[in-house]
């Protein structure tokens, strides 16, 4: 298991397995595959491409002409800039704050709030999960 506490650069074809703690970069034309967990900020710059099968915990931003496909799950706030996409499939979970100009893919399921004016499509069986309960403004899901 890899416990790290740094900056990892990716620039070309990487699998990242056990636990990353800190900040992943995936610079444009670099492909990230995580397999296992990832606690800390995701940043995805022009053109890069990511896969996650494992868990991220944290922030993600997705620069213009960027795709992330999420097999597993996001946990925190995900950014899309215009140009930008994300694809949520079926097995996959999106949990957290979703600020979105870009077009973002639910074939598995969402729950969390939501803004910017980028498009949202359900496709298949998606959906977007609602709040068991709101106090004092705060969402709360039951996952």
């Amino acid at each position: 298991m890899s416990d790290h506490s740094q900056i990892l650069v990716i620039s070309s074809e990487h699998t990242l397995l056990g636990t990353h703690r800190g900040t992943v970069r995936v610079t444009s034309g670099g492909t990230l595959c995580l397999e296992g967990t990832l606690k800390g900020t995701l940043d995805i710059q022009i053109g890069a491409t990511v896969r996650i099968n494992g868990q991220q915990q944290g922030t993600v931003a997705i620069a213009a002409r960027a795709s992330v496909t999420v097999f597993g799950a996001i946990q925190g706030t995900t950014s899309l800039e215009r140009g930008a996409s994300l694809t949520i499939e079926p097995s996959g979970k999106l949990a957290g704050t979703l600020v979105n100009y870009g077009l973002v893919v639910v074939r598995g399921v969402f729950g969390g709030a939501q803004s910017g004016n980028g498009t949202i499509r359900l496709e298949g069986d998606g959906y977007i999960k609602k709040p068991t309960s709101i106090k004092d403004g705060a969402h709360y899901y039951e996952w």
